[in-house]
C-alpha cells in the first residue's frame, strides 16, 4: 500500500481535496492509504523522511511565506525519486517549469469546482494504479505491516522471512538490520506476498530471492545471511519435484 499526502495551506481545499481523494481511493479500490492531510511543507518532508517509502503527493504550488510547491517537490524527489508528484494549482501554465527542474510530475489539478477536481483525482489515481501493476514482482514493491497503532510500509527485498511463534498469532519479520513482531498470520502475508515467497514450514515464509541454499539432508533452508529455517517434508517434497 502506498501512502498518500495533500499538502496545502488553504483549510477548504485541502480538506475538500482530502476528501475526494479518500473517496476515489475507495471507488477503485486502489492500494493506497492512508491519506494525510497537511498545512506545512517543512511537516510533509519530515513525515516523508520518516517514512522512507514512495508516496503519492497532491501539492500546492503556493505557500506564502513559506517555500514554494516547486521547490517542495525538488526537495521530494531527493528523497522519493519515485514517487508520483499532482500539483494542485491555479496557474495552468507550469508545465515547462516543471519539466525544467525535472520533477516528473504526473498532472496539474486546476482548483475549481469539486466536481471538475474530482474528475482529475480519478484519472490520477487510475494512472497511478496501472502503473503499479505494471512493476515487476519484488520490484521496488512494498509490504504493509501494522504494528499497534503505526502503519510500516516494508521494502519486500529487505525482508529475510517471516516466522510465527507461539499460539496467539504473533509474527516475527526478520528483516536486514531489524526484528519486528506483531499480530497477524502467515497465511495473510502468503496471500499478500505471492509467489517471490515460499512457505517452507508451517511455521515460516521465506524470501525466494534471499535463500542461498536448501538443505535436504538437515531439512533447513539457509538465507544469504547464514540465519537458517526449518524445512518441513511436505515443503522438501514439492521442491525435490521442482
Amino acid at each position: 500500500m502506498i501512502p498518500v499526502y495533500v499538502c496545502d495551506d488553504e483549510p477548504f481545499i485541502r480538506e475538500n481535496l482530502t476528501q475526494i481523494v479518500d473517496s476515489q481511493i475507495l471507488i477503485l479500490d486502489c492500494d493506497m492509504g492512508p491519506v494525510r492531510a497537511l498545512e506545512d511543507p517543512d511537516e510533509l518532508l519530515r513525515a516523508q523522511r520518516e517514512a522512507s517509502v514512495p508516496a503519492i503527493y497532491f501539492l500546492d504550488i503556493d505557500f506564502p511565506g513559506k517555500m514554494s510547491g516547486l521547490v517542495l517537490a525538488q526537495k521530494l524527489r531527493q528523497y522519493d525519486p519515485r514517487g508520483f508528484i499532482i500539483f494542485i494549482t491555479a496557474h495552468s501554465d507550469l508545465a515547462f517549469e516543471t519539466f525544467r527542474l525535472r520533477l516528473e510530475a504526473l498532472d496539474y489539478i486546476v482548483k475549481g469546482s469539486r466536481g471538475a477536481m474530482t474528475g482529475r483525482v480519478q484519472k490520477c489515481l487510475e494512472s497511478i494504479q496501472e502503473r503499479m501493476q505494471a512493476q515487476q514482482p519484488g520490484q521496488g514493491s512494498y509490504c504493509t505491516v501494522k504494528i499497534l497503532d503505526t502503519v510500516r510500509h516494508i521494502p519486500v527485498e529487505n525482508i529475510l522471512y517471516l516466522e510465527a511463534v507461539g499460539i496467539r498469532h504473533t509474527l516475527r519479520m526478520h528483516l536486514d538490520d531489524e526484528l519486528l513482531e506483531f499480530n497477524s498470520s502467515l497465511g495473510h502475508f502468503t496471500q499478500q506476498l505471492g509467489d517471490g515467497f515460499w512457505r517452507c514450514h508451517r511455521s515460516f515464509l521465506v524470501n525466494r530471492s534471499r535463500i542461498r541454499a536448501v538443505h535436504l539432508k538437515e531439512q533447513t533452508v539457509e538465507l544469504d545471511n547464514g540465519e537458517t529455517c526449518l524445512l518441513s517434508r511436505k515443503a522438501k517434497s514439492e521442491y525435490r519435484a521442482d
